[in-house]
């Protein structure tokens, strides 16, 4: 038995994803739910309305994932997209919000869905039982739920017997490590009574195994470990590794003849999907459990938060994909992607980026400073 710990706030009453539901049945329901007011959403898409609709969603994607606010991308993506459904007979900000959330569905479950299945396959076929595999959202929501599906059938087939699935929200704040994105502000520091119950909430100190399951980063979470408890087993999984000789990279791994400019812009497409929230910055004690709190951290936009629900359907539906035999190849999958993102750049909505966001200033003095060698499970 797989047992799941959700320290993640949900942004809908129903049943995230279901097996039993198909996409166009569920996003009706979480259209209806969210009780859209004529102030949210208007139904003419007039010229003028299609500007200010594409300013406030690119304003939403670079608050939600603010590396988008480099070379244009932000801006780009969503000009190509309303640009495309306009093309494709959209004539309401409804139209806009079903036929985006159908955009970021498929990109989500046949896009990029299978190379994340292939990796979250290939951290389960290492588990021996009971292990922890962390997710730390919101980057990493979309493996939570293509691990649900890997799992929805048959949770058998893996040997997770009495393992944990953990999905929080675990950023560089809640980890002593300060971001060059929160303009000076300190996160919080170890000793805080707070942080150290979500810790141990999450599993750290338990004596279990447990497998960090990332969409690829420089390692913050193996710093703060390595400095704050040195004594906790932990493995780093990331599906792209900016520092493959030290932390694994699922796709550096698989295709290292690649070139990483590529397989970061992968990696930066999926960080960039619709998120409907904030990064949390502040814990708070809720029913007895210690959560990140999400007080004035939930957008107002419907469609980032629909949108955000249609990744998340995918990712699911990706996981069910593949554990029925639906298995990728991971050449033709990057190439088809490296392609797509080729589109992108000539102003084509593929849903795919045309390059990578500007890679983090710091990092190579980050990567020359290393002071851990190989993370497992690298040896």
């Amino acid at each position: 038995m797989v047992e799941r710990l959700n320290y993640i706030h949900s942004i809908f009453s129903f049943e995230t994803v279901s097996t039993d539901i198909g996409f166009t049945t569920q996003l009706k329901n979480v259209v209806e739910e969210i009780h859209l007011r004529p102030e949210q959403i208007r139904e003419e898409l007039t010229p003028e309305r299609i500007l200010a609709l594409k300013a406030s969603l690119t304003k939403n994607f670079i608050t939600v994932a603010p590396d988008l606010a480099t070379f244009g991308l932000a801006e780009g993506h969503v000009q190509r997209l309303i640009d495309a459904l306009v093309e494709d007979g959209a004539k309401t900000e409804s139209d806009i919000l079903i036929m985006g959330s159908q955009e970021f569905y498929k990109v989500s479950r046949s896009i990029l869905g299978p190379l994340w299945s292939a990796y979250v396959d290939e951290v389960f076929q290492t588990g021996t039982g009971e292990e922890i595999y962390l997710f730390a959202a919101r980057d990493a929501t979309p493996l939570f739920y293509v691990a649900e599906g890997l799992l929805a059938r048959d949770e058998q087939k893996y040997h997770l017997n009495k393992s944990y699935l953990v999905h929080v929200d675990w950023n560089r704040w809640f980890m002593g490590q300060e971001d060059e994105l929160e303009n000076g502000q300190k996160p919080l520091d170890f000793s805080d009574p707070l942080l150290i119950q979500f810790y141990k909430q999450m599993g750290f100190g338990s004596q279990r195994m447990i497998k960090i399951v990332e969409p690829g980063a420089w390692g913050s979470a193996a710093n703060a470990l390595k400095t704050k408890m040195p004594d906790q087993q932990f493995e780093l999984w990331f599906m792209f590794s900016h520092m493959p000789e030290y932390i694994y990279g699922f796709l550096n791994f698989h295709l290292p003849d690649i070139e990483p400019r590529f397989l970061e812009m992968i990696n930066d497409t999926a960080e960039g999907l619709p998120k409907a929230y904030l990064r949390p910055t502040e814990l708070i004690l809720q029913n007895g459990r210690v959560v990140p709190s999400l007080k004035g951290k939930v957008l107002a936009s419907p469609f980032m938060r629909v949108w955000s629900w249609a990744v998340k359907k995918g990712a699911f539906d990706a996981g069910i994909d593949y554990s029925i035999g639906v298995k990728p190849d991971l050449r033709q999958c990057v190439e088809k992607i490296i392609e797509l993102s080729r589109l992108s750049s000539e102003g084509i909505w593929t849903g795919v980026l045309p390059r990578n966001t500007l890679t983090w200033t710091e990092g190579e003095k980050w990567r020359k400073n290393w002071p851990w060698g190989k993370i497992p499970p690298l040896k």
